[in-house]
């Protein structure tokens, strides 16, 4: 089939945050729309979040708003808000892990993305900002020093100290609440932990 054809279609795509395979297939059938998006993938003009998505913006930040229900968060967030320096791989926090996207690591693009599953009761304390020209969600710096020491983060000792500097401490007592009403587990402990990390 001509490429001309479809021009105005890939315009569109190439705007978008985001498309999947299955917006293709429906405008140049099934096999036109694998080899295309094979090609694609081979010139390193798009980038796969996740299985059946791609983009052509190659930020692999857009997989926190591909999936909707997700922040960024630990390192990654901690970077973002400037209390750490070192490049780290990017973290995911989402509750649908292991539902529609797969836990553990991959690449996108050049980048190693972590998917790590977080419950529904520790899904809030996040904020939009904006992260490699996109806006995406990143947990604000309470609730990643909380999610720091709920996951048993190894780094926490390195950013604490810039992290509680910039952490507001009435809120952070919000927070605590919050989970010990949802019934999240380990409330005290990370209460114990943040005020040995203070003093």
């Amino acid at each position: 089939m001509p490429r001309i054809k479809y021009d105005d279609f890939v315009k569109t795509l190439r705007k978008a945050d985001f498309f999947s395979f299955k917006i293709v297939e429906s405008r140049m059938g099934r096999g036109y729309a694998k080899v295309f998006i094979s090609n694609l993938l081979k010139k390193g003009e798009i980038i796969e979040l996740k299985k059946g998505w791609y983009s052509f913006k190659k930020s692999p930040y857009l997989l926190v708003n591909l999936l909707v229900k997700a922040y960024l968060g630990l390192g990654s967030a901690a970077l973002v808000h400037g209390a750490w320096d070192k490049a780290v791989n990017i973290t995911i926090l989402t509750p649908l892990a292991g539902l529609s996207v797969r836990c553990g690591e991959r690449l996108i693009g050049d980048y190693k993305v972590i998917v790590r599953r977080i419950s529904n009761k520790m899904y809030f304390g996040y904020e939009y900002i904006a992260v490699d020209e996109n806006f995406v969600k990143v947990s604000d710096p309470e609730k990643t020093l909380i999610d720091m020491i709920y996951f048993n983060y190894p780094f926490i000792d390195e950013i604490s100290g810039n992290l509680l500097q910039i952490c507001d401490r009435e809120k952070i007592e919000e927070y605590l609440l919050t989970m010990d009403r949802a019934g999240v587990k380990g409330v005290k402990q990370i209460k114990r932990r943040i005020e040995e990390l203070i003093t």
